[in-house]
């Protein structure tokens, strides 16, 4: 067996071992889909891994890129992946193998760290590879119908307010200095992350709302019984009179598509919620000399993530 660097031209044979290994699921396998997730990221390509033998993949461990800020360092992190080994070679140990290698080669020079949520069958994987667990992600889970009736018969707002690339990135550039001087750990956002990540992303469709100083990418999460609104990213609710208009928009999307329930990250955004670990596990695999990133993670609001920043695609 044979394990190297991934090449743009080895992107077909991934997407069918991919498919043949994991099957067609929610997340669609397409060469497009990988291209998007692992060439197209602004925050760089990924780090792909393939096992080969007798001329056939038989394994393979993405890491995509990404980035994470901690005051005024930015941090080069990798969220782990799509992983698949073919059926018929699996109980070779090559999922580990892949793992251990793409760890070895990424974190050469110290400085960098791998993160995911992982679920309840592959985190003990994870964790007997140097993974350690940070604990669940925590939410803000708002009962829909307090706010419904509130605000689905108020006066028709003007959003959303169209935002030129230059005024998102102005945006965006406010909420990362904002998110620095409060000390935790934070993806830095821009006009192309946000474009990249909600927009144009093949894999969710995500609405996206825009007021004069603020920007919201949501979409309706079907559960069997119920619909959530779930706010994957909220930028500019920093003051009384933004919240309220993100309450209003998201109040009234609410009501309009039948949602129960509301989930966000951020938890001031709304009076009256329920807020707690709830979400999946996150995980992270520290390859920094002092482990200086599992020790601010670790720390009560030392990483302040929205929940797209933590989302699978």
């Amino acid at each position: 067996m044979n394990i190297r660097k991934a090449h743009t031209t080895d992107i077909p044979a991934i997407v069918d071992l991919l498919k043949s290994s994991l099957g067609e699921s929610l997340l669609k396998k397409t060469s497009a889909i990988w291209h998007f997730k692992h060439e197209d990221n602004p925050f760089g390509a990924s780090y792909v891994l393939v096992a080969e033998e007798n001329g056939q993949f038989i394994g393979v461990r993405a890491f995509m890129s990404w980035k994470w800020q901690l005051g005024d360092k930015v941090w080069q992190a990798y969220r782990a992946v799509d992983t698949a080994t073919h059926p018929e070679h699996q109980g070779r140990g090559i999922f580990k193998q892949l793992t251990l290698q793409a760890l070895e080669e990424v974190g050469e020079h110290k400085d960098c760290f791998i993160f995911n949520t992982p679920n309840e069958k592959s985190r003990p994987g994870y964790l007997k590879m140097g993974w350690e667990a940070i604990g669940k992600i925590k939410l803000a889970l708002v009962p829909a119908l307090l706010y419904r009736m509130g605000y689905v018969f108020s006066s028709s707002s003007h959003y959303p307010i169209e935002l030129s690339d230059t005024d998102l990135d102005a945006l965006c550039t406010a909420h990362n200095e904002r998110l620095s001087e409060k000390g935790g750990l934070f993806t830095p956002k821009s006009a192309a992350y946000l474009k990249w990540r909600y927009p144009i992303n093949p894999m969710q469709s995500y609405t996206v709302v825009t007021g004069k100083n603020w920007y919201v990418a949501l979409y309706v999460k079907k559960h069997r019984y119920f619909s959530e609104l779930r706010l994957a990213e909220v930028i500019g609710a920093n003051d009384a009179k933004a919240r309220k208009e993100i309450r209003r928009v998201v109040s009234r999307f609410a009501a309009q598509n039948g949602c129960l329930l509301m989930s966000t990250t951020e938890k001031e955004l709304f009076r009256f919620s329920f807020y707690g670990a709830f979400g999946p596990i996150l995980t992270c695999r520290d390859l920094t000399e002092q482990h200086i990133i599992v020790q601010q993670a670790q720390k009560e609001g030392g990483w302040q993530y929205a929940m797209g920043d933590l989302e699978l695609f």
